[in-house]
C-alpha cells in the first residue's frame, strides 16, 4: 500500500513538472515553430497492480543500486493518518537541459543512491536503510537510470519529501534544500519551489513553518 502511494506521488510531481516545462517552452519560443513538449499520457503511466499490496516492478539491481525500505507511518487501508508532501525543483537555465553525465556526477557527489522506482534517494544511515527524500527526472516518466543518463539531456530534477518519514521533518527538509542548492551549483541550475517560482529565503521559511505546523498537528492527535 505504501509503495503504491509513493509511486502515485511521483507520477503527480512529474506531471506538474511537465506542465511547467511545456509552459516555459511556449513562452521562450513565441513566434517560432512549436515543438511538442513531453506530456504525461495515460499510456506512459507505470502499470499499477490490481492488488495495492502487490509488489511494484523494480529495475534489475546493479552494484551501485541500494534497496530502499519506504514504509513509514500508518499504511493500513482506510487509515486517516495525515501526510505532507513537499517538493523542490532544480531547473536548467537553458532549453537544452543538463548533460546526463553531469547529472549523474552531481547526484553521486551529493551522496544520493540509485534504488527503487529507478530514482535516487537520500538514505538513512541506521541499520535498515530508508528513503528520507527522493530525486527524480523533472519530466515523464521520472526515471534517472544511470546506464541511460550518459546519452540523455535532463531539463531538470525534482526532489520530493513525504512526511511523516524516518527523520524529523525539519531536519529532512533542511537536508533536501541543501542538496537542491548543491545540485544547482554543480549543474549551474536554479532552485524552484513546488509552484516553480524562484526559491527565496521567505519561501524556505514558509516551508519550515508548514512542517512545524504539520508536526504539531500530528503530535496533538
Amino acid at each position: 500500500m505504501w509503495e503504491l502511494r509513493l509511486i502515485l506521488i511521483l507520477i503527480g510531481v512529474v506531471f506538474i513538472a511537465a506542465v511547467y516545462l511545456l509552459s516555459r517552452q511556449k513562452k521562450s519560443r513565441s513566434g517560432e515553430l512549436r515543438r511538442k513538449a513531453p506530456t504525461l499520457k495515460e499510456s506512459n503511466l507505470p502499470d499499477m497492480p490490481s492488488d495495492p499490496a502487490a509488489d511494484l516492478p523494480m529495475s534489475p539491481m546493479r552494484r551501485s543500486e541500494v534497496p530502499v525500505t519506504s514504509k513509514v507511518g500508518d499504511t493500513n487501508p482506510g487509515s486517516d493518518t495525515k501526510q505532507l508532501i513537499l517538493a523542490l525543483h532544480v531547473a536548467c537555465r537553458e532549453q537544452s537541459g543538463f548533460a546526463g553525465t553531469d547529472v549523474l556526477s552531481a547526484l553521486e557527489s551529493a551522496g544520493l543512491h540509485y534504488g527503487q522506482y529507478r530514482v535516487f534517494h537520500r538514505l538513512t544511515q541506521n541499520g535498515v536503510q530508508q528513503s528520507v527524500f527522493s530525486v527524480a527526472n523533472m519530466v515523464e516518466p521520472g526515471v534517472l537510470d544511470p546506464d541511460a543518463l550518459s546519452g540523455m539531456r535532463v531539463p531538470g530534477l525534482t526532489l520530493f519529501l513525504l512526511l511523516p518519514g524516518p527523520q524529523n521533518g525539519v531536519a529532512a527538509c533542511a537536508d533536501m534544500l541543501a542538496t537542491a542548492r548543491s545540485l544547482a551549483r554543480q549543474l549551474d541550475g536554479e532552485v524552484l519551489d513546488e509552484t516553480h517560482s524562484t526559491l527565496t529565503t521567505q519561501i524556505a521559511q514558509g516551508i519550515r513553518e508548514r512542517i512545524l505546523e504539520f508536526q504539531g498537528g500530528m503530535s496533538g492527535q
